[in-house]
């Protein structure tokens, strides 16, 4: 990324506009600092047979009390925690895990009801299970 051009278009945009918005905002974080501060999503799967739904989401080095689940609405869930870093920052030679806090939102397939997840965290991996809302009709006889 060339940073010069980057501030030769922030030149030209401001001479159109009445605010100098843009040259606060560099002035208080560098253009390379947005990149570092972005957020990572978590990765996850969901699966689904005919009764229930299953969502298995990486969290290596989260703790069952550093984590939050909420159902938003019936269908988006909140994951939200933190990943604590294992040795003094003074230790580190090279960095390439991301530490502090986190939020996810997942959209799920279907309606859920928050006291029907069953939760579990095993090697990394939080799992979550909910019964889906599968109602069956019957015929008129």
């Amino acid at each position: 990324m060339d940073i010069e051009k980057i501030r030769k278009w922030m030149e030209i945009t401001n001479e159109y506009r009445a605010s100098d918005f843009w040259t606060k905002v560099l002035q208080e974080k560098g253009p390379d600092e947005f990149f570092r501060d972005q957020k990572t999503p978590r990765n996850f799967d969901i699966h689904q047979n005919s009764e229930y739904t299953y969502i298995t989401l990486e969290i290596p080095g989260v703790l069952k009390e550093d984590l939050s689940l909420n159902l938003l609405s019936g269908t988006r869930l909140q994951v939200k925690g933190v990943t604590r870093q294992v040795f003094p920052d003074e230790m580190e030679l090279r960095s390439e895990r991301k530490y502090g806090e986190f939020e996810q939102v997942i959209d799920l397939p279907e309606i859920a009801r928050a006291g029907t997840f069953t939760t579990q965290i095993h090697n990394g991996l939080l799992f979550l299970t909910y019964p889906r809302q599968v109602e069956k009709i019957r015929f008129d006889t």
